[in-house]
């Protein structure tokens, strides 16, 4: 034994510092942080077995990855507009840059605004269909606190309490046509292909056509919403109206839970 050490003296200290290089860079690579592992790899020369560098991950390669983290706010969206999910997918695909996708510090507007322009110059890829479902009261609440956490220069307790003044979240009526609110157009309640895509647009209209010209009260919103004419001829919001939905308000002034996608998968399947 002590002839073959001393034989093999050299190749025994090669060995040695190799394994104690092998060792060292497996230790320094266990304190790699989370952010490390998400944004890089590390390529090894086959030969050496240790660690040659760090490659970033492609563009392409973060877009998977941000699709795929989201991928449920998606499959939401497409099927709210009634768009097939790998349509949209594979145009967001296209048109990232242009949409500046992996910046976007509010990706529902971004695919809000992004959908909406597609529908409009592509209208074919999508399905008008008028689909009626039973929601329940809680998944219809869940959606106006949904999407006036997106538009949220609405109100959320005064959103909640005209519908359900208007609605009582429960007319079949009013839920045949998907419209909780009571929107009208040429003499007859406005018609929406589903109740997700009827609750999204009535916040939208709330955010744009009332609360974004400065209507915010109750009052503000009933002299156009539901207006009469007091003694002296002066346009007014009905009292009757603007008391009903000041009572209401009380039952969602303290639902304060946030709702996410997950929230609203949940409340629809229980359905």
């Amino acid at each position: 034994m002590k002839e073959y050490i001393k034989k093999n003296k050299k190749g025994l200290i090669l060995v040695s510092i190799g394994l104690f290089l092998l060792i060292f860079s497996l230790v320094m690579n266990k304190n790699l942080t989370k952010e490390d592992l998400k944004v890089s790899t590390i390529s090894y020369n086959t030969d050496a077995e240790v660690p040659e560098s760090k490659r970033l991950l492609s563009e392409d390669e973060l877009l998977d990855i941000y699709i795929n983290s989201n991928i449920d706010t998606f499959n939401f969206y497409s099927s709210m507009f009634q768009l097939d999910n790998s349509v949209l997918v594979n145009k967001i695909r296209e048109d990232y840059q242009t949409l500046d996708l992996l910046n976007t510090d509010n990706l529902d507007k971004t695919i809000l605004f992004y959908i909406e322009q597609l529908e409009e110059n592509n209208s074919d890829l999508f399905d008008n269909k008028l689909n009626v479902s039973n929601p329940s009261k809680d998944y219809m609440v869940a959606l106006i606190k949904y999407f006036t956490d997106i538009y949220d220069n609405v109100d959320f307790s005064i959103a909640a309490a005209i519908a359900q003044i208007e609605s009582g979240y429960t007319s079949q009526h009013m839920l045949n046509k998907n419209n909780i609110f009571g929107g009208m157009s040429n003499g007859g309640l406005i018609k929406y292909k589903n109740i997700e895509y009827g609750i999204y647009r009535y916040i939208k209209l709330l955010s744009e056509g009332y609360f974004g010209k400065g209507l915010i009260t109750v009052e503000d919103i009933g002299r156009v919403y539901n207006p009469t004419y007091n003694e002296n001829g002066q346009k007014i919001a009905k009292p009757s109206w603007v008391n009903n939905v000041t009572i209401a308000m009380e039952n969602y002034i303290e639902t304060e839970d946030d709702v996410n996608i997950e929230t609203l998968m949940n409340l629809k399947a229980e359905q």
